[in-house]
């Protein structure tokens, strides 16, 4: 993978914020230092442990390879109440800042999660809105920072997206395991957004995106901010009777 330089800035460009509202998405450089970066990948580690030795770390989204073996996508849910590096991160200016750029200045965790797709039986997470599960009132988006711990390929699960389709939520269905997969995707218009460890992508609400296997001998480690409008309201979905700790208002003032 090339090299990405670590970014200087701390808000976006216009032309970056032009470029996310016409696209649904915008790759941006590295924000954090190797060191962080090591650092952010051994709490992930920890957490999967902790999870696993107390029975607690179960597969969002199971499936079956060709060969037969089960596949696995393992969840960290609400990640910032799981160790306090992620408790920070989730409040970490440099990211906070490139938000208020899109969405302006009253932030709100909709949902922290970690991502694990394991070695060479890492599943697949289908085409999906995240805007289909989350359901927020008022006109501004939700903005999902995905953030790498690892170096992440077409080979381990990167992000594919499809541009210039965040204009409305489209139809879904759902799935024998827990969620729902997007239904007509146009896959020849997919882009595959490789990164670097410390690098992020942000992407709109309504943005299709999906994951595809982690066919590797190593783990993909990946974690996904979704960010409100702090002022705004789920209106369904599955965010209405979630605990206060796991939204918290991380810059300005919400409701």
């Amino acid at each position: 993978m090339s090299t990405v330089k670590q970014s200087k800035n701390r808000t976006l460009s216009s032309d970056q914020v032009d470029l996310f509202n016409e696209q649904g998405f915008l790759v941006d450089e590295v924000l954090f230092e190797t060191g962080e970066v090591e650092a952010l990948g051994e709490a992930y580690s920890l957490c999967l442990d902790k999870m696993q030795a107390e029975g607690e770390l179960e597969s969002i989204r199971d499936g079956e390879l060709a060969d037969g073996r089960a596949t696995q996508v393992y969840q960290i849910r609400a990640a910032h109440l799981h160790h306090q590096l992620f408790a920070g991160l989730v409040r970490d200016a440099r990211i906070l800042d490139r938000v208020e750029s899109l969405i302006g200045p009253d932030l709100k965790v909709i949902l922290c999660q970690g991502l694990y797709k394991p070695p060479h039986t890492g599943g697949l997470v289908h085409w999906h809105q995240d805007d289909y599960y989350f359901r927020i009132s008022g006109d501004r988006p939700v903005v999902s920072c995905w953030l790498a711990f690892d170096d992440v390929t077409v080979d381990n699960g990167c992000m594919w997206v499809l541009p210039r389709h965040h204009d409305r939520l489209r139809e879904h269905e759902g799935l024998e395991s827990a969620g729902y997969a997007m239904t007509g995707a146009d896959e020849s218009l997919a882009t595959a957004l490789e990164l670097s460890a410390g690098q992020v992508m942000f992407h709109h609400g309504a943005t299709p995106h999906r994951t595809l296997a982690n066919t590797t001998g190593r783990g993909r480690r990946a974690l996904a901010i979704h960010y409100m409008d702090a002022r705004a309201q789920p209106l369904g979905g599955n965010r209405q009777t979630e605990p206060a700790e796991n939204m918290p208002v991380v810059r300005g003032t919400g409701n």
